[in-house]
């Protein structure tokens, strides 16, 4: 592995960032460094806005919003505006590729080419784009023959939109929330994780150069007290918000004080159940720990991180689970050999670690990983993917989010049982079934209590709604869902007897 991506950064110039608010790049105040997970160099720092950055850039939103032509532009127009964004974030794909990975170690090649890339953020911008002029009402037939009231309903953009990113998929989610919040005629302020910076201020320079009015679009950073600032400000209408349970809470209790309409995308305890009629038990124990230890090493929130096994086909199951784990390798992210991630940070390293002594001293068995390899590579967040049987569903490991390369294998006996373990967590985000017989794969897709399942693999797509339930979040994104969470409905009563 190399020693350093500094060579990385310095062919890319990376420079401090600055934010960007009513049209214009702003610098100065409290910087924070940014270091890369896989060395723990300093890539670049970046601004904490804090309360007096976040007041400004609401303040250029709601001028936007309240005075500027964004909210009342013909669709037509709004959309032209939009394509050429489109079409800059292809040309741009490469260099957004290599920011992705200088901020949060995703392998390079996954960062280029997989649904997390920035070819696939132009795809989703160019999906919502394609809203623009499709954003209807319904009209309504007369109800009564006392009067002769009509009723019509609008869609009309809900406002000032927050947009707070997480660490795993910047430059993606970046496209599915800000590309949503501009079709639908909303103003935007988007802070990224703390953790992965320059990928979105590459996209926001991308924004900036576009015919957006000044204060439609702004981009600022920050870490926990920014976002805070963020999401309890009176001025800011929506918050989207991608990230973890407990900050979801802290949102959703605020939010409650002037009624902001809120998507959230929360964590998750996924399960994916594998039936011995499935049409390969090694594939269905290579794809959940594949899942689990090589692309992002399981720091994505529908990660089927428990893996619910007929007792029948348990140790076929773990055996090839563990071939999966041998194909791992671990490295300079930019060597097109390294297929999965560090962890990003050392405090969630300690984090994972503390699930794994946890699952061991709660009586599972851990058949191997679960440590962190020394040599070049001990200078990074990385850990060694790990895999538990004997666990049962009570168990830390099964019931809370670990958000790392763990996987907990779980035995059952019948369908019926299969699903009560499924169901049996205060989450509820996404889940898959591994069975060739499809009227099974229905009932139990049917009967798992969870926002999306996949029947013999999973994944989502940006026309097509995504989010939890439980403790997994509020609302969708994805689709004609993600319009209708970036709109308010208003009726028209009309009265023609007048």
């Amino acid at each position: 592995m190399a020693t350093s991506l500094r060579s990385v950064r310095e062919q890319l110039r990376v420079q401090p960032g600055k934010l960007f608010i009513g049209g214009e790049w702003l610098d100065g105040g409290q910087r924070s460094e940014q270091v890369h997970p896989a060395t723990n160099e300093v890539m670049t720092s970046f601004i904490e806005a804090g309360q007096s950055g976040v007041d400004r850039a609401v303040a250029a939103a709601r001028e936007a919003f309240d005075k500027g032509p964004w909210p009342r532009m013909p669709a037509q127009d709004r959309k032209r505006i939009l394509q050429p964004i489109i079409e800059r974030i292809h040309a741009a794909e490469e260099e957004l590729a290599q920011l992705q990975t200088l901020d949060n170690g995703i392998p390079y090649k996954f960062s280029r080419g997989s649904r997390v890339s920035a070819k696939a953020a132009a795809d989703i911008f160019d999906h919502y784009a394609g809203w623009c002029d499709k954003i209807t009402g319904e009209t309504y037939p007369r109800f009564s023959s006392d009067s002769n009231m009509h009723y019509l309903s609008f869609r009309e953009p809900v406002g000032v939109a927050a947009a707070i990113l997480a660490f795993n998929a910047p430059l993606a989610m970046f496209a599915i929330k800000v590309g949503a919040a501009l079709a639908c005629g909303c103003t935007v302020v988007v802070k990224p994780s703390e953790y992965t910076n320059l990928a979105v201020e590459r996209l926001a320079k991308i924004l900036a150069s576009s015919d957006l009015p000044p204060g439609v679009f702004n981009f600022i950073t920050g870490g926990a007290q920014t976002g805070a600032a963020l999401v309890t400000h009176p001025g800011v209408d929506k918050v989207s918000f991608t990230g973890s349970a407990a900050v979801g809470e802290q949102i959703m209790s605020t939010s409650g004080r002037n009624m902001k309409r809120l998507s959230l995308e929360l964590g998750g305890k996924s399960a994916g159940i594998v039936f011995p009629d499935a049409r390969s038990v090694p594939a269905a124990a290579r794809t959940l720990m594949g899942l689990c230890s090589t692309f992002l090493s399981g720091q994505i929130c529908s990660t089927p991180s428990r893996a619910i096994v007929h007792r029948s086909v348990l140790d076929e199951f773990v055996e090839h689970a563990g071939q999966q784990v041998q194909t791992v390798r671990f490295g300079d992210p930019f060597d097109p050999d390294t297929n999965a991630a560090p962890i990003i940070s050392k405090r969630q390293v300690a984090r994972v670690l503390g699930y794994i002594d946890s699952g061991k001293r709660e009586g599972a068995t851990l058949c191997f990983g679960g440590d962190t390899p020394g040599g070049e590579l001990a200078n990074g967040n990385w850990i060694n993917p790990a895999l538990f049987v004997d666990v049962r569903n009570d168990m830390t490991i099964a019931r809370e989010e670990i958000f790392g390369p763990v996987l907990s294998v779980i035995p059952f006996d019948s369908e019926e049982e299969a699903v009560a373990i499924a169901n049996d967590s205060e989450y509820g985000l996404a889940g898959c079934v591994f069975t060739t017989d499809i009227t099974r794969a229905f009932r139990v897709a049917r009967a798992i209590r969870s926002g999306s399942v996949g029947i013999n693999g999973y994944a989502s797509s940006p026309h097509s709604p995504m989010g939890g339930i439980k403790r997994s979040g509020i609302g969708r994104e994805g689709g004609f869902a993600a319009i209708e969470s970036f709109t308010e409905l208003k009726t028209l009563v009309l009265n023609l007897d007048v």
